[in-house]
């Protein structure tokens, strides 16, 4: 089942792909690594020096084009480094 939750920005399929499988119980598990993304950007396009990713706010998804079974704290970070470099360019 794929993330109810709406994306302003989405990882494509091949970035995606590039994050580490990350199976492990808990802490990210079957949760939405376009919504860690999306949190990361938007923190970093603020240049949050406090930067925090509450994992049980991340949708629920099983469907690859969320990032099934890949690292929300990767997609976060990605998204992070992202929306600093918006920042800077802007």
């Amino acid at each position: 089942m794929p993330c109810t939750q709406s994306h302003a920005r989405l990882l494509d399929e091949n970035t995606l792909t590039s994050l580490t499988k990350h199976q492990k119980h808990g802490n990210g598990r079957h949760k939405c690594c376009q919504c860690a993304y999306n949190s990361g950007y938007q923190q970093g396009s603020q240049l949050q020096s406090s930067i925090s990713l509450d994992v049980e706010s991340l949708g629920n998804s099983q469907a690859d084009k969320d990032g099934r079974h890949r690292s929300v704290h990767q997609a976060f970070s990605l998204g992070y480094n992202h929306g600093v470099q918006a920042y800077i360019t802007s």
